[in-house]
């Protein structure tokens, strides 16, 4: 085997989309979000969300489009961040869906020139406050001069700035959608999404979506909140959410959504050196790190340098079917893990698969789920499966 591998199954991306197209079937359409080199798993992955029943897909940058189109030149592909004027052709010729974000953008746009009949997606700023419209008033009078231009509006949409499990916000930004598209006949629109794979599991469908957008489900993860255990901890939080229920009268929510998906990436690595180590030698950078006994450390050829992160907050990594622990500091390209005598030169080491979870992974790293499925597949080869 290669140093590391990055293992990704199209077979586990297409059943999960076509899972979630199953347990969601009241919806126009399905947008799956592909940024970010479809979050590590790289742009191999859309023809399985594609036969999975995933119509539509959403980049957020002309060079995300132009890979893109080299695996999908027909699909229906949305930019979520708004393309630069001078490069309006180059967006005609990879057959772009727009986003408009504001009034400016659009007197641009309508004053450009180009001819190519773009369909446009009026971004709402309902309260996360980074791209879209804010004013009533100015979306009206938007959707007016799309009306008389060259172009369609062919959606409406924005993004949720929490999960809304316990908190006001969800809800607030649901409202506010609505009274800032109040002048729109949305039912005439073809795409209206407001939302991401977290809240298509946490809540009821919202009544004006006609389009589920998602990212993090498909490929395989289950993001939906599991049930409170037993625990004083979770007792404690189970009151504390109650709490914030009654207060800010959150609408109903769901745990334990029950959506079989399966993991499409295996991050694996082989072992470097097998090596006794003292008690009381160092063992890292820094010498941050003094063995208080013997032990057998399995040199590996993983650092930051491969997505892993600097930091570890107690990371594991499995060989075999037994968890060990990273010691010391990891480097750019190496890391040690205590091992025992049952471990062998030639054994694989998973970092991200098998009983390690991503949440395990991302916790460890001290990144977002997201942010470590990126890094992994920006630095480390990938295999197709």
């Amino acid at each position: 085997m290669t140093d590391t591998t990055v293992k990704i199954s199209l077979s586990a991306i297409r059943v999960n989309a076509r899972g979630i197209v199953g347990k969601y079937p009241d919806y126009d359409h399905y947008i799956g979000v592909v940024k970010g080199d479809a979050y590590g798993h790289g742009y191999a992955a859309v023809s399985a969300m594609r036969e999975g029943g995933i119509d539509t897909f959403a980049v957020s940058s002309l060079e995300e489009a132009a890979a893109f189109r080299e695996h999908d030149p027909d699909s229906d592909l949305l930019c979520l961040e708004p393309v630069l004027l001078a490069r309006l052709d180059e967006a005609a010729a990879l057959g772009l869906i727009l986003p408009v974000c504001d009034t400016a953008y659009l007197d641009a746009l309508l004053s450009s020139g180009v001819s190519y009949p773009f369909r446009l997606h009026l971004q709402i700023d309902a309260g996360f406050n980074r791209l879209g419209f804010k004013d009533r008033a100015e979306i009206r009078n938007a959707v007016q001069r799309i009306a008389a231009s060259p172009y369609t509006l062919d959606g409406v949409y924005q993004h949720f700035a929490t999960s809304g499990l316990f908190d006001p916000h969800y809800d607030a930004q649901v409202r506010r959608f609505k009274e800032l598209t109040a002048d729109l006949d949305l039912a005439r629109i073809p795409a209206v999404h407001l939302g991401s794979g977290v809240s298509l599991l946490i809540h009821p469908k919202i009544d004006i979506a006609n389009t589920a957008r998602m990212g993090l489900i498909l490929y395989g993860y289950n993001v939906s909140p599991s049930s409170y255990g037993r625990g004083l901890s979770d007792r404690l939080r189970a009151v504390r959410d109650r709490y914030y229920i009654r207060k800010y009268h959150i609408s109903p929510t769901y745990r334990d959504v029950e959506l079989t998906l399966t993991p499409a990436m295996r991050f694996s690595c082989r072992i470097l050196q097998l090596k006794d180590v003292s008690a009381g030698e160092y063992i890292g950078y820094g010498a941050a790190f003094r063995a208080e006994h013997d032990m057998r450390i399995a040199v590996l050829p993983v650092g930051y340098n491969n997505g892993i992160g600097h930091a570890n907050h107690g990371r594991m990594v499995q060989i075999n079917d037994s968890l060990y622990p990273v010691v010391g500091e990891i480097g750019m390209n190496m890391l040690c893990v205590e091992v025992d005598d049952s471990v062998a030169l030639n054994d694989e080491v998973i970092l991200l698969g098998g009983r390690i979870t991503l949440g395990m992974f991302s916790r460890a790293s001290g990144l977002g789920l997201a942010e470590a499925l990126v890094a992994i597949g920006k630095q480390n080869p990938r295999v197709y499966e």
